[in-house]
């Protein structure tokens, strides 16, 4: 595609920015996708995809039950285990979630990308965006420069968006660590296709999780907020032995499959995603996983649909309200009920670290909390029940 002839510029190639290019494409703009690597490549990740982010692919895809065609599995509920062994258990009914290797994910949505007529240019390492009068007009690489009117930054936390931008990194409560890893003999025998998040006493504002397995290999990981796991000083590999150990009955017989890998997730807990004249973040470069669980594959497809459509509108010339209407959209569907669930995390933390987590009153918290409509942006859930 030659310069000139671009309409909407995505730099990055995961679920935030295919969503973005296959909105923008099919609403009739020029677009083309920059991304560093080569598909089908993994990404570390928890691999969960909840059944509303199956919907949005099976629209992006324009397939129904376009996850069932790569390798998966299928998440029929979800359970969450306090530290006592008390479960509290949510029904996803006859809409279910999965488990998918990003691997397979991502390549999907590549061939989705590829299918609209969008342009993608594979192992290209963006260095920079290309700021002319205080708009964002495109972006550079080592030997190559790419002008468009609008472009979207969708290439993960530490985006190249918040430098142009003067955003800071997200620290303290804003961030949140992951590790994860792939286990084989993982005995989901009493739990088959329910997701397991563990909470623990010295896990605050974390959890530890098992999901079922795809093709014989159980996603296995911990998630903590940033400024609870500094001050702890764990050190992440410590915090995933610790919980597999801490579960005999799950773990026993399971073997992790190569290394665990770390990686940083930045809180939809603030004003909304960066944004400019011209310029657009979705996904993890708009800051935007969930603080409760740290999901944040909805959050991306939701996010890059949302900047692709109101990247149509920019075209127009509207630049400054087109990011402005975005922003907000972000922070109505996103934000806003990520900012009630951080309340819900510190509700729980301190009655796990005080024991009131015996109490029926907290099982009634977490029910709502965990389980319940009210508060689950990317997820149709029957109420929860305790056992």
């Amino acid at each position: 595609m030659a310069e000139g002839s671009i309409d909407v510029l995505v730099i990055g190639a995961g679920p935030a920015g295919c969503a973005a290019a296959i909105t923008a494409a099919r609403g009739g703009a020029r677009v083309l996708v920059l991304d560093r690597a080569r598909f089908p490549r993994p990404k570390t990740c928890g691999d969960a995809v909840s059944n509303r982010g199956a919907r949005l692919v099976d629209r992006l895809c324009d397939r129904a039950g376009a996850l069932t065609t790569i390798p998966h599995a299928v998440v029929e509920g979800a359970v969450a285990i306090l530290p006592d062994g008390a479960r509290i258990a949510r029904s996803f009914g006859h809409d279910p979630g999965y488990i998918v290797p990003r691997l397979h994910l991502d390549d999907l949505l590549r061939r989705a990308l590829e299918g609209a007529g969008v342009e993608l240019r594979q192992e290209v390492r963006v260095r920079q965006l290309l700021v002319e009068g205080g708009r964002t007009i495109g972006a550079a690489a080592d030997r190559e420069q790419w002008r468009a009117p609008l472009t979207i930054a969708a290439d993960g936390p530490g985006s190249l968006a918040w430098t142009a931008l003067g955003q800071p990194y997200n620290r303290g409560r804003e961030l949140a660590v992951a590790i994860t890893g792939y286990y084989e003999g993982v005995d989901f025998a009493d739990a088959p296709r329910l997701s397991e998040h563990y909470f623990e006493t010295w896990l605050p504002c974390g959890y530890g999780w098992a999901f079922p397995p795809v093709e014989g290999l159980a996603n296995v990981g911990v998630y903590q907020r940033a400024d609870h796991f500094h001050r702890s000083r764990d050190k992440l590999p410590a915090l995933l032995d610790r919980f597999v150990a801490a579960h005999p009955r799950r773990f026993s017989a399971a073997t992790r499959q190569g290394p665990a890998r770390v990686w940083s997730l930045p809180l939809a807990i603030h004003g909304g995603p960066p944004v400019g004249p011209g310029l657009l973040t979705c996904g993890d470069a708009g800051r935007l996983i969930d603080p409760l669980a740290g999901e944040g594959i909805w959050q991306a497809l939701h996010s890059g649909t949302l900047a692709g459509a109101h990247a149509l509108r920019a075209l127009d010339g509207a630049y400054v309200k087109a990011a402005r209407d975005y922003r907000r959209a972000c922070v109505r569907s996103i934000v806003a009920p990520s900012l009630l669930r951080l309340g819900v995390q510190e509700s729980m933390r301190l009655l796990i670290a005080s024991g009131g987590y015996r109490r029926g009153a907290f099982r009634s918290l977490l029910r709502w909390g965990y389980g319940s409509d009210a508060l689950e942006v990317s997820k149709g859930t029957d109420r929860g029940t305790a056992a």
